[in-house]
């Protein structure tokens, strides 16, 4: 299964218990958002540039949550 139907039927399962579409449209857009940011991601690694000092995006969310 791939990333993207785990993360949806997870999703699936909270709207079903929670009776809200809210976690569906968060998987929506987060992978909205992987999707636009693809040929950036791209042309950043095909630039040989080091991103060894960056942090991480996930935990930098996890923050303002």
């Amino acid at each position: 299964m791939s990333a993207i139907e785990q993360e949806w039927a997870a999703a699936l399962e909270e709207s079903r218990r929670t009776f809200s579409l809210a976690a569906l449209y968060g998987v929506v857009q987060e992978w909205q958002g992987r999707i636009a940011s693809a040929p950036a991601v791209d042309a950043f690694v095909a630039s040989g540039y080091d991103d060894s000092q960056f942090a991480d995006v996930a935990e930098l969310r996890g923050r303002r949550r």
